[in-house]
């Protein structure tokens, strides 16, 4: 088309200069539309909300009161802000055993700080039904916003047990949040509490939703939010860790965000960024991503993930104070109860080398509620240690903080020597550098009681354990013993029963929560002194020095 200017004055074309280059402009600002869309995530926090660590209550730099303030400062910067929770925020702390069997006419703390937060979304891990299901939906119930789980389904039905996805409008983009649980959770909770429940493969379900999520919802931003960690590549379809395969495998996902392994992660599979912000509030993961509108269109046109780390520095939030003011009152006046007087030190840097005080308390209380010949434990954290003199419960608390029951099964002698050949995976060879084994976490390391033995880390794995008897007469292969172990390994936590070859039913399982006994065994007694006497032990001796500098 062409414009003639004959007959315009010189007012006139300034002015038609002045409109066209006013459209131009416009035409050109739509065009170069810009949105900052940010992710925030929190996993794994475990009801840790001071920046202290609840037994000793020596600082730490971690917790939902630091969390607070750095969420709530970097919302302030960007409204296009989505925080995520990946789970496993409702267990971990005394405040969550305190509320969940003592005080739950107040708010469930977790619940109380998430919608102070303005929490969009949290995904269900599975510490969430360690206190079965009943209860889970109680705490759910608090929730102000969605509880998600797409491959959560009732088996009666088919039906979704979860809210399978959230969908947000943010700034003109379409964003969409899928929730994944892990699929290995019947190996990691009490099969009480997953009665009537199916956990499907989180990779098959992303590969049926996610195109969905894409074509149906028209969502510009897709983001999965997994309650597992990496994994591997390949992965099975009942695998505990799942990320590294749903960013390999399903195209159209923008960001996976990870919890469960309580690992501190900012990688990339396939031009996928994932996070994972470890655990108890150590850090938060956040992720930004740049949409710039073309033809009308909104492109994703960068990304970048990191996690931001607390300081001594940080502010405490006084909101999450507020919420959680009268149960973390209750919570310290329960764990500042006098408990017992110790007649020795109880130290737990040498419970993984040798035979202690501290698994001889652990162990005669799982004989005696299990009333199997034979006790399996974990051992408590190296850095375990209670003085000599009166004691509170929160010292024997630290013991055993979580939420396992007893069982009692019947083992042969073959078995029983491959469960300690399992464990013994823990260590490297003892010549090696490194001692421990970082593919083993330490909770799935266990020692026995109710026989003696030797660990020979100087043979290789799978003929280590030597010198195996029960009552000083040594193992053979065909005898039956009974084997008293947690309601984790029961369900295939740290593949002991895998290990040992082991299928069947428990002959008993103790209804109450084996730290509940542990105290209940301590407040009964105005003294206690546990004995140590040498029944198990490393060979070659360990050098200490090394073995305080390297372990877990």
């Amino acid at each position: 088309m062409r414009l003639s200017l004959k007959g315009l004055e010189h007012d006139e074309w300034g002015e038609m200069v002045i409109r066209w280059m006013g459209v131009l402009l416009c035409a050109l600002a739509l065009n170069a539309q810009e949105v900052r869309i940010q992710v925030l995530e929190t996993s794994d926090v475990h009801g840790q909300i001071l920046p202290a660590d609840s037994f000793t209550l020596t600082p730490a730099n971690q917790g939902w009161a630091h969390l607070g303030t750095l969420i709530r400062n970097l919302r302030a910067a960007n409204p296009n802000t989505l925080l995520v929770d990946c789970g496993d925020g409702t267990q971990g702390q005394p405040i969550n055993y305190v509320w969940s069997q003592l005080r739950s006419d107040l708010p469930e703390p977790s619940m109380a700080i998430l919608n102070s937060l303005g929490a969009n979304a949290m995904v269900v891990g599975n510490h969430e039904f360690d206190y079965g299901f009943g209860k889970l939906r109680s705490v759910e119930e608090q929730a102000q916003f969605p509880w998600l789980a797409a491959n959560v389904v009732f088996a009666a039905t088919g039906k979704r047990a979860f809210t399978p996805y959230l969908k947000l409008e943010m700034g003109g983009i379409q964003v969409v949040l899928l929730g994944l649980t892990t699929a290995g959770m019947p190996r990691l909770a009490e099969a009480a509490n997953l009665e009537g429940l199916v956990f499907q493969d989180a990779v098959a379900t992303a590969k049926t939703l996610v195109p969905f999520l894409k074509d149906k919802e028209k969502a510009d931003l897709v983001i999965v939010a997994l309650h597992g960690g990496l994994g591997t590549i390949p992965c099975g379809p009942s695998d505990e860790n799942q990320a590294l395969c749903l960013a390999d495998q399903v195209p159209g996902i923008d960001l996976i965000l990870t919890g469960h392994t309580h690992q501190q992660l900012s990688v990339s599979q396939k031009g996928v960024p994932i996070l994972q912000p470890g655990v108890k509030g150590q850090t938060l993961g956040v992720a930004e991503f740049l949409f710039r509108k073309n033809r009308g269109r909104w492109e994703k046109v960068s990304h970048q993930a990191r996690l931001i780390q607390p300081t001594a520095e940080t502010p405490q939030d006084p909101k999450v104070l507020e919420v959680t003011a009268a149960l973390r009152t209750a919570t310290e006046t329960y764990l500042n109860t006098f408990a017992t007087t110790l007649g020795l030190d109880l130290d737990g840097r040498w419970s993984r080398m040798e035979d202690t005080p501290i698994m001889d308390l652990l162990h005669t209380v799982a004989r005696q509620a299990s009333g199997a010949q034979i006790t399996a434990l974990a051992t408590p954290s190296p850095r375990t240690f209670i003085p000599r003199g009166a004691t509170s419960v929160r010292q024997f608390y630290s013991l055993y903080p979580y939420e396992n029951r007893i069982a009692r099964i019947r083992v042969t002698g073959r078995q029983l020597r491959a469960y300690l050949e399992h464990s013994a995976r823990f260590f490297n060879l003892s010549h090696q550098p490194e001692l421990f084994n970082k593919a083993v976490p330490s909770y799935n390391y266990d020692t026995l009681d109710g026989c003696t033995y030797v660990l020979d880390i100087s043979r290789v794995a799978g003929a280590r354990v030597v010198d195996l008897k029960v009552q000083g007469q040594p193992v053979k292969d065909d005898q039956s013993f009974t084997l008293g172990l947690t309601s984790y390994r029961l369900a295939g936590g740290g593949g002991y029963l895998e290990a040992m070859g082991w299928a069947g039913q428990p002959e008993y399982i103790n209804p109450m929560i084996l730290r509940n006994l542990l105290l209940a065994h301590v407040l009964a007694r105005p003294t206690l002194n546990p004995s140590s006497p040498d029944k198990w032990r490393i060979l070659p001796a360990l050098d200490r020095e090394r073995v305080l500098a390297q372990q877990p």
